[in-house]
């Protein structure tokens, strides 16, 4: 937003979540103009490549299981004494768990990334979540992040845009300036 007011002041932005089975046609219809994320069930868009991320896990800073230096395997077996929270909206952190058979281990599911910070600081629960918004969370202090060996944990963020508006000077432009601000 910071470099928007800069470059076009007026311009709106309105941000809205979808399943992953309507955002092809939302592009098409002009409903959307574009799609932010790790969207891999999501065909049929214009693409690029933003960044790569990988999941790994946030607790406290002082939690009992972070002190220790551990070999990638035995992170694993951590994993099986940690009590998880976990964010319904992002499936891939819940299929990582049921991929481990850590379902179990899972005591409280949300709706969104942002109700995490308090949680995790207050709590001893983990977070398997990525790891450039776990970053931002552990910038301030209070947070650990260990990274397992996990299945599935690398991905690739994306901005998605529709063929029929690709050549739109006002969609051309927006998708530029978000590439140069959001691209690795």
């Amino acid at each position: 937003m910071v470099a928007l007011r800069r470059l076009a002041p007026g311009v709106r932005i309105e941000t809205s979540p979808l399943p992953s089975r309507d955002i092809a046609p939302a592009l098409d219809s002009g409903r959307i103009d574009f799609a932010f994320g790790f969207l891999p069930t999501v065909k049929d868009t214009q693409r690029v490549q933003l960044h790569k991320d990988r999941f790994i896990v946030l607790l406290r800073e002082g939690h009992p299981l972070v002190k220790r230096r551990r070999t990638r395997q035995a992170m694993l077996a951590v994993l099986r004494q940690l009590e998880l929270v976990a964010v319904r909206t992002h499936s891939d952190t819940l299929r990582i768990l049921e991929l481990l058979q850590l379902e179990d281990r899972l005591r409280l599911t949300t709706e969104h990334f942002l109700v995490l910070p308090s949680i995790v600081k207050a709590t001893d629960l983990a977070v398997v979540m990525p790891r450039n918004i776990a970053q931002i969370f552990a910038a301030d202090g209070g947070y650990a992040i260990i990274e397992p060996p996990f299945p599935l944990r690398d991905f690739t963020v994306s901005l998605h845009w529709s063929k029929r508006f690709e050549a739109d000077p006002g969609n051309r432009w927006l998708r530029g300036v978000m590439e140069e601000l959001f691209r690795e």
